[in-house]
């Protein structure tokens, strides 16, 4: 039956049968006790057993059918006029062949002779009962119907977050891949930089570098990662940025013990205090304090980035780099709108703050 039909939906079709057949029955038990109408003539058998066996015999095969034609119409999207005429036909066909079966069940049990038998008699008598036959056949068909268009709906939907979820993973894997070189360009020009200057500071960075692209190929593939993984991140580049700029910079962090756990982007820090050490010098700020603040407030993750330097240019339009647009970009596809990305200079005029909101997660 697997093969030929959905084996769950002819469940629900017999057990639709199933249980017009148990308000059948019991309305005849009913009538019969309460000598009602031509009930009390009727034995039980006739009340209970017949209904009960043509249900078996006869409705399966029958479900069978009807299910196999309407789900081949269904398929090849016949126009509603021809599918509406089809089943008309259909239902009469039905009506036609239940009582033909039934007939052989009474011939069967000794209730009809084949003598007392003439198409004229057989006609009138099929009609005379076919409303009822007919509603029977166009529940049926109702019920398909449903079954199939909801299971079509569903596996839309399905399709739809696969769909949805293989644009987002394919797009978190471009930004990512544009990330890494970008880093690794960065890092690599902040020691090439020091290689005449101080080659013992260059060597050591060097050697921070290979930890830290270590740490980098571990996370490569992971969407979000514990916010302890990406602080272990962090400090590596850190390490490599205090031996470039020494005495010059100062970064301190400050994290709640209860967010330690929280998933977070990855390598969404550090491109922050890139931003911060690139733009946060000047002349009047040759000594930069950097402070990374993680907290949680309600049901999100605040990761607040600020710095002492060179505040914003009110006049200029804000020029994000590549790790910016990238990490707003990553929060957007992770978070659709539920994120905050906010990038300003502090009340006083000397430094600047960027803050980070997104849902908390573990």
């Amino acid at each position: 039956m697997k093969k030929y039909i959905d084996k769950k939906l002819f469940y629900i079709l017999l057990g639709y049968v199933l249980l017009y057949h148990i308000y059948f029955i019991s309305k005849g038990i009913i009538l019969k006790l309460n000598h009602i109408g031509v009930y009390h003539k009727l034995s039980w058998k006739e009340i209970v057993i017949d209904p009960i066996i043509t249900n078996l015999l006869i409705i399966p095969p029958i479900i069978v059918l009807i299910i196999r034609v309407t789900k081949l119409m269904f398929d090849r999207h016949y126009k509603w006029k021809y599918v509406v005429l089809m089943h008309f036909i259909f239902s009469l066909l039905y009506i036609i062949t239940m009582y033909i079966l039934l007939y052989i069940y009474q011939i069967l049990t000794l209730k009809r002779s084949l003598d007392s038998i003439n198409i004229k008699d057989f006609l009138i008598e099929a009609f005379a009962n076919s409303n009822l036959h007919f509603l029977g056949y166009v529940g049926f068909i109702s019920i398909i119907y449903c079954y199939y268009y909801i299971n079509k709906i569903i596996k839309i939907e399905l399709q739809k977050i696969q769909l949805t979820q293989q644009l987002t993973n394919a797009k978190l894997e471009m930004l990512k891949a544009q990330l890494d070189p970008h880093f690794l360009f960065n890092t690599l020009h902040s020691i090439s930089s020091l290689i005449k200057i101080d080659p013992n500071k260059a060597q050591n960075m060097i050697s921070y570098l290979g930890d830290l692209l270590r740490e980098i190929i571990v996370v490569k593939h992971e969407d979000t990662i514990p916010l302890e993984r990406e602080l272990v991140i962090v400090n590596k580049y850190i390490d490599i940025m205090l031996i470039r700029f020494s005495d010059h910079l100062s970064i301190k962090i400050k994290i709640d013990d209860d967010v330690k756990k929280a998933l977070i982007p990855s390598l969404m820090i550090q491109p922050i205090i890139e931003n911060s050490i690139k733009h946060g010098y000047s002349s009047n700020n040759t000594d930069l304090e950097i402070i990374i603040n993680v907290f949680k407030k309600k049901k999100y993750l605040i990761i607040n980035i600020e710095n002492n330097g060179k505040p914003l240019d009110k006049n200029k339009k804000l020029n994000k780099g590549i790790g910016i647009k990238n990490s707003i970009e990553r929060l957007k596809t992770l978070y659709n709108d539920n994120y905050d990305y906010k990038l300003k200079s502090l009340k006083s005029n000397k430094g600047v703050i960027t803050t980070i909101k997104i849902p908390l997660q573990f």
